[in-house]
This record gives C-alpha cells, sequence and structure tokens, in this order.
C-alpha cells in the first residue's frame, strides 16, 4: 500500500511540471501480477526483456530518454535510461535499458544496452528473428548500423542493401566467465512491383573468449576475433573441436519476407531459419525455423487493427545421425546431425543470458543451479512445434491486445516423449488511456496455461502508467 501511495504522489508531481511535447520523455510504471500457483503464466513473463520474476510480484519501472530527431540534420544524439525493480520472493534493481546513440545521415552508432527494435506491434512470439527475440535483458556493447535501405549502384531501382555490426559482453553468472558475443547481420531488398517487395538477409552471432573452469582461458586475440567474424576454424591454441570446425559458439539465422503494400492493408509473410553449424547453414536442417503472417489494417481504432499467425518448427535439428567425434586418424570430426540447438559443448550456459533464451521463449532454459548459472536449455525440450496466434485493436474505450499459443515438446532422439507433453498459453491486456480523465493509463491483463508442459495456472496483472514530454 505504501508503494502505491508513493507512486500516486510522484505521477501527480510529474503531471504538474509535464510540458507540451519537446525533446524529452519520461514513463513511470507500477505493476502488480499474480496467479494461483507457485509460478506466473507464460505469457505474463515472456518478451519482457527479463525484467519479471516468475512469480507474484510488484515491480516500479522508470525510463527518461530523448529520441532522434525527425527534421534535423547533421549529427544527432539519442539517449534513454530506463531501470526496473521489482519486489517479489526476492527483490532486485535491473538496468532495462541504459544507452547513447549517434546519428549522422544514414550511419547511427549505439553504446550501451538497448533492445531491439520491436516487429509485427510486438505480436510476434520471437520478434520475427528466431535466434534473438525480446525475451532476454539486452547486453552491453555497441552496435554500428545502417539506418534505412541504401540502393546499390548498379540497380538502384530495384536492389538495395541494409547491415549492422556489433560486439557485447555477456556479463551476467556463465560457466564461462567474460563470454564475449559478435553479432552482425546484412540484408538485400528488392523491389518486384510498386506494391511487392523482397528481402533476404542474414543475422550471425558468435560466443567467444572468457575463461571456462574445465578448458581454462579461450582464445581472446586479435588474430581469433578476425577468425570469429569470418566464420574460421580456431587455430593452434584452441582446443580441438575449435580447429576442426569453427572458433566459439556460432549460430546464426537465414531472413526471408515478402512485403505487400495493398490498399485497405499491408502485409508480411516471413521466414526465419535458424543454424548452429554445417549442416544448418547448408540447409539440411530445412524444416526448422520460424513461419509468420502480419497483417496490418491501417486503421489503429479499428476493432481488428493487426493480426498476426507464426508456426515454429525445430524437430528436424538435420536428422538422425552420428555426433562429433575422432576418426581412425586422430581427426576431429563436426557433427552434421542432430542440431543441439542453443546449447554448446565448451559454452555451457548456451544461447541464454540471465536465465532466459536469447532466442525464441519456446526454448525452455535449464534452472538455475546454487551459484546463479544456467546451464543452457533442457535437451529434449529444443525440439518442438509451436502455433502463436496474435490480435490487436480498439472496442469501445480501450485498446486490446490478444495471444494465443499451442506447443508441443518432442523430447530428443532416441528419448522421445511419450505422450508429448502439450500446451496452451493465451494472455489479454486491455489498456484504457486515461480513464475518466485520470492522469495516468491503465492497464488490466489476464493469462492462462493448460496442458501437460506447464503447471495449469491463471493470472493476471494491473498497471498504471505515466508518460508525457518536458
Amino acid at each position: 500500500m505504501k508503494h502505491t501511495c508513493f507512486l500516486f504522489f510522484f505521477l501527480g508531481c510529474l503531471s504538474v511540471f509535464a510540458q507540451e511535447r519537446n525533446t524529452t520523455y519520461y514513463q513511470v510504471s507500477l505493476e502488480t501480477g499474480f496467479s494461483d500457483q507457485n509460478t506466473l503464466p507464460f505469457w505474463m513473463t515472456a518478451n519482457r526483456y527479463g525484467m519479471l520474476p516468475s512469480t507474484d510480484y510488484l515491480s516500479l519501472h522508470t525510463a527518461l530518454g530523448k529520441p532522434f530527431s525527425q527534421e534535423a540534420d547533421g549529427l544527432q544524439t539519442a539517449y534513454k535510461v530506463a531501470v526496473s525493480s521489482f519486489y517479489a520472493n526476492r527483490k532486485k534493481v535491473l538496468i532495462d535499458e541504459l544507452y547513447l546513440s549517434l546519428r549522422y545521415r544514414d550511419l547511427q552508432l549505439d553504446l550501451g544496452s538497448k533492445h531491439p527494435a520491436l516487429f509485427g506491434e510486438g505480436l510476434s512470439s520471437s520478434n520475427g528473428n528466431i535466434v534473438h527475440s525480446n525475451h532476454a535483458r539486452s547486453f552491453p556493447g555497441y552496435r554500428i548500423s545502417l539506418t534505412r535501405y541504401i540502393p546499390l549502384p548498379f540497380a538502384k531501382k530495384w536492389l538495395s542493401f541494409k547491415g549492422y555490426y556489433g560486439d557485447f559482453l555477456l556479463n551476467d553468472p556463465r560457466v564461462v566467465h567474460h563470454t564475449r558475443l559478435h553479432s552482425k547481420g546484412l540484408f538485400l531488398k528488392s523491389v518486384i512491383s510498386p506494391r511487392l517487395q523482397f528481402t533476404i538477409g542474414l543475422n550471425h552471432y558468435v560466443q567467444w573468449a572468457g575463461t571456462s573452469p574445465v578448458a581454462g582461458r579461450q582464445p581472446a586475440g586479435f588474430s581469433d576475433y578476425l577468425r570469429v567474424i569470418s566464420g574460421s576454424a580456431g587455430s593452434d591454441n584452441a582446443l580441438p573441436g575449435e580447429q576442426a570446425n569453427v572458433l566459439g559458439n556460432q549460430l546464426g539465422a537465414y531472413h526471408l519476407q515478402f512485403d505487400f503494400a495493398g490498399e485497405y492493408y499491408d502485409a508480411s509473410f516471413y521466414h526465419s531459419h535458424l543454424f548452429e553449424d554445417a549442416s544448418g547453414r547448408e540447409l539440411q536442417n530445412w524444416k526448422d525455423g520460424l513461419y509468420g503472417l502480419f497483417l496490418d489494417f491501417k486503421e489503429p481504432g479499428a476493432l481488428l487493427s493487426h493480426l498476426l499467425a507464426e508456426f515454429t518448427h525445430t524437430r528436424h535439428a538435420s536428422g538422425i545421425g552420428p555426433g562429433e567425434f575422432f576418426d581412425e586418424n586422430g581427426v576431429w570430426q563436426a557433427s552434421r546431425h542432430m542440431d543441439n540447438y542453443f546449447n554448446s559443448w565448451l559454452y555451457q550456459s548456451g544461447w541464454t543470458y540471465f536465465g532466459n533464451s536469447i532466442g525464441s521463449p519456446y526454448f525452455t532454459t535449464r534452472p538455475v543451479d546454487e551459484d546463479g548459472i544456467t546451464r543452457g536449455i533442457i535437451l529434449g525440450d529444443n525440439r518442438f512445434i509451436a502455433v502463436n496466434l496474435g490480435a490487436k485493436g480498439a472496442v469501445g474505450g480501450f485498446f486490446y491486445t490478444a495471444l494465443l499459443s499451442y506447443s508441443e515438446y518432442t523430447g530428443w532422439f532416441y528419448e522421445e516423449y511419450d505422450p508429448r507433453p502439450t500446451q496452451f498459453s493465451g494472455l489479454i491486456s486491455l489498456l484504457f488511456r486515461q480513464p475518466k480523465g485520470w492522469p495516468f493509463d491503465l492497464v488490466l491483463g489476464a493469462s492462462f496455461d493448460r496442458g501437460t508442459y506447464r503447471k495449469e495456472a491463471l493470472g493476471g496483472f494491473i498497471k498504471i502508467v505515466k508518460k508525457g514530454y518536458f
């Protein structure tokens, strides 16, 4: 009760000092979530940037920032400081975002921790990228990117490109301490007709360097960095497996997308295909990935303004075959089968950050140990199918967001689950913008889990939000 009274007082003060839209914005929100079980339903914590616990909570989120100007020329700056704190079965204060961005013409530099751009009005199960969703916290580092597609000189009318390049530090408790992360992407867009565009691209990620409790310090020199960014095998200072395969834990996703601009709606069909080794890069696991369709009906206040449907498949994993082994000549041979998605034999915390999957939230992480370390994704729970439906719209005086998903987990090769656990999860949230003239927005939500994979649960949340400019 004391927290609630304090927040109302603070919001009242902000409403007095808030002026007409200027350059600096603020946001303060107080939220409480609860469940009839000791864990919250799936969609109450999934894709929340790792800012909420899995149990009943009271949280306070504050943010202050300045966006880029749409009219200004020359060098521009933007920044954001966002902090979340929650009280649950433990108390915690977390940095949500903390960054400074510089932009000059078509080039942008981001320094610090910044969320990836939101895709599909937040309805996508993994933000349109099966390997990098909004499920985990944002890691600190730098990122250089092009802000728009640049026409190629030899095909200015029909072909353009866009890309980014960055390096980050995974500073959470991990099996391999001080793991570094390299990331880059390149995308090509082709204009097929005035209404139809096609995009193809690649996201590449590498976990490298750091100190392993078993294998010691890993290669971290400049020559090793060149091998990391080029996807090359390790040199003599690397472990045998990394001399035969590639240096570090390398993974990524191919991206295909068709965008159609209609008279009454815009449509995007997209496919994000994940890979972790040569078999994935060569599409031997061609069935696996995220498939989605997103529709924007161009009427934000309509009963149905946005609609999304997605299907995620990771069961194939390049099929059954031999694992990694030493051949008769003592040479390490890399596996081209049974892709153990988001896990690594050396970087054993896998594709996780602060206990959450960096990729799709359908990949379930192992529980943290007594040292607060997550040891990757549960083996077998990285083989699944999932269907996700999402919708947004407006009814009367409120805006709604609805999610409904179904997932079925297969289990690991030769040890498949029988029966296979299944799960239905749903969420509905209602946004009331300054109801009855109150100086803040009100959000009400309800969520559920039903099935055999997670505990059956029913939960809800209440949030009040005050935002403005000064």
